[in-house]
């Protein structure tokens, strides 16, 4: 029995008093008024009204139909400005945002007037979203800031080096052309002489082949002979030569030529015998005196020039190989000399030449309307992001509620004022107390008001800085990347400009003496190469030389702001996150005093266990010694004084 009264007496020793009789000896005592148990209940009491404190503290069966109409008119205004801020900035149908507009505003009305847990819950979103939750938007927003600051930057550097590199191998090709187009230049020139001078050599050649036409019509003619007797005569001699078909074909011209004046004669007789005989009508003596027309033998006496034709015709031994040249000449020479000449001009394509012509106007604009595109775009996206994280903020608000009232550990670590009030009256009272706390106790627990970084706040506050170090060493690598990238082409843009120059001189004149056809022929042909020509051409590398932009002090600033924002949340968060707590005891103060309670007797139950452990470890620490005493070393330690000083002690 002594033993259980003990036991009893040295646990309620480690209870907190949670109950106060104030009748005694069936004595009845005034109460006195309680101080205010939380911070919030004493400044309102303090600084407002009392009836406003009295409405605000006051049970919820109490002011129900003034809370309904506050509740209802505040939450449907807190979901008015939600749908402005969220919902209505989105590109939405009329229908959908009206419908949006009506639902937003219905829902937070209704919690508002029904659910303390919803008007918690709402409350809470302020601290979450600029705590974790709310950070995920501003990392979005870093990460968009790094893209379009200096991962732009870099992007539009990079894609400098391969269009200076391909501008630079499109120059040189121009420039082999510009090479080109030096050396061809006076060919060019000869050549539309030529084409100029090739009617006058035309017209020569015309009257060349006019002046000989006649003699090749009077050569190469078949008339004046019987061409079957040409076959004849020519497959009988066996004739193959020019000369000896030439010789044959004159051979039967003049026997055509006899021929026809012995055909000549007889007709002739034939004519005036019968003219003879129409003038003389007497019929014996037409014929008497007409007599001596029918001697047309005498026409016989033409074939004695056969003869002649053999022994007198002009013979010439080189003029079938002359005429045959001739011949030859005159057509391959008209042929090759009249021939037609095609001449092809290319365009010159010059380095840039085919980016199609536009205003610097237009060009400007487009950039312009690219770039608001992409605003626009990135704009639309960061709304509708902003309006999923708000939905993630408020469930996250929503779950902190529930483990709140559910979980009595749950965020349960602080040190407020209803706690340092239970310790006072322990104290009071002469039990065992908390406060102040051991060292080793207080990384455990968060002093509200401290601003010091507690234990609980420590860890997460490494978590949350160990997730901004991606966006910082990003961040840095590209700034320091993007900078080095501008030095270099920065420096091949002022030292890389060379001008090539392309430079030819040539004159040729030739002189044909003589006034020959074959003189004149010739000059018209030789004095179209007399020619001269002076060509400068001269290109610039300017154009294909890097362009890179350099960031400017803004820019900086607007891709670190975020990431230095997701730092200083971080930080803030630690501070954020005490409201939560503020908030829930507000609306659940019945709740907070079990919380309080709970941590309370938790940490007084510590305390006990704690020293039962270390009494126990003392005893066994001491009889571990005193065995030791026993041993060898024990036994000349107490009795070899000098030899203490080697010989090393350890403390219980």
């Amino acid at each position: 029995m002594r033993k259980e009264k003990k036991r009893r007496r040295r646990d309620r020793d480690y209870v907190a008093i949670t109950i106060e009789d104030d009748n005694i000896d069936g004595k009845r005592k005034l109460k006195k008024p309680k101080l205010p148990n939380t911070t919030i209940r004493r400044f309102v009491k303090y600084v407002f009204p009392r009836f406003f404190s009295t409405f605000l503290f006051s049970d919820s069966k109490q002011f129900a139909l003034a809370k309904f109409f506050l509740g209802f008119g505040f939450g449907g205004l807190l979901g008015l400005t939600i749908y402005l801020m969220l919902i209505d900035t989105l590109k939405l149908p009329y229908l959908a945002k009206t419908i949006a507009l009506y639902s937003t505003a219905g829902t937070f009305a209704a919690g508002w007037s029904f659910s303390s847990y919803f008007r918690c819950s709402t409350l809470i979103i302020i601290p979450n979203l600029l705590g974790k939750e709310g950070r995920a938007f501003l990392f979005i927003l870093a990460m968009t800031a790094i893209y379009a600051g200096p991962g732009a930057n870099l992007q539009h550097n990079l894609s400098e080096v391969p269009r200076s590199i391909g501008c630079t191998t499109e120059l040189h090709i121009n420039n082999t052309k510009l090479l080109w187009k030096v050396l061809i230049t006076p060919m060019k020139s000869i050549i539309k002489n030529i084409i100029r001078s090739r009617g006058q050599a035309g017209n020569k050649v015309t009257n060349i082949k006019s002046s000989f036409g006649g003699m090749k019509e009077q050569v190469e003619s078949t008339s004046g002979y019987d061409l079957q007797k040409e076959q004849e005569l020519v497959q009988k001699k066996n004739a193959k030569s020019f000369l000896e078909k030439f010789d044959i074909k004159q051979l039967l011209r003049c026997d055509y030529v006899i021929d026809q004046g012995i055909t000549k004669c007889y007709e002739w007789f034939e004519i005036k015998y019968d003219e003879c005989l129409g003038k003389i009508v007497v019929p014996v003596v037409s014929h008497i005196l007409c007599l001596p027309l029918k001697f047309s033998f005498i026409c016989k006496i033409m074939n004695l020039l056969e003869g002649i034709c053999q022994k007198y015709l002009p013979k010439d031994e080189g003029f079938g190989d002359v005429y045959q040249k001739t011949i030859s000449t005159l057509k391959n020479f008209g042929s090759k000399l009249l021939g037609n000449l095609t001449m092809k001009k290319e365009k010159n394509v010059d380095a840039g030449s085919d980016i199609p012509k536009m205003s610097m106007k237009q060009k400007v604009l487009n950039i312009i309307e690219k770039k608001r595109a992409k605003m626009e775009s990135l704009w639309t996206f960061l709304k509708s992001f902003l309006v999923g994280t708000f939905i993630f903020v408020f469930i996250s608000a929503l779950n902190y509620t529930k483990k709140y009232n559910m979980d009595m550990q749950y965020d349960n670590c602080y040190v407020t004022t209803y706690f340092r009030q239970i310790d006072a009256q322990r104290r009071k009272h002469d039990e065992r107390f908390v406060l102040p706390m051991k060292k080793g106790e207080t990384s455990k627990f968060i002093f509200p008001f401290s601003p010091m970084i507690h234990g609980p706040e420590m860890s997460a506050l490494k978590s949350e800085l160990l997730q901004c170090a991606f966006p910082i060493i990003l961040l840095t690598l590209l700034i320091i990347v993007d900078r080095i990238l501008f030095h270099i082409l920065d420096v091949i843009r002022l030292h890389g400009n060379v001008t090539y120059v392309f430079q030819s001189h040539h004159k040729l004149e030739m002189e044909v003496g003589g006034n020959g056809i074959l003189a004149d022929l010739l000059r018209n042909i030789f004095g179209a190469l007399n020619s001269s020509s002076n060509t400068m051409e001269t290109t610039k590398m300017e154009k294909c030389l890097p362009n890179p932009i350099e960031m400017t002090f803004i820019d900086y600033l607007g891709c670190c702001a975020p990431v230095f924002g997701m730092i200083c949340l971080s930080v803030l968060q630690v501070y954020l996150y005490r409201l939560r707590r503020v908030v829930a005891s507000f609306f659940y103060p019945n709740r907070e005093k079990s919380r309080v309670l709970f941590l309370y007797n938790g940490q007084l139950r510590v305390r006990r266990v704690y020293a039962t452990f270390k009494r126990k470890e003392i005893m066994n620490k001491a009889r571990i010694s005193r065995k030791k005493l026993k041993t060898f070393m024990g036994t000349v330690y107490r009795h070899c004084k000098w030899l203490r000083k080697f010989i090393r002690r350890h403390c219980i």
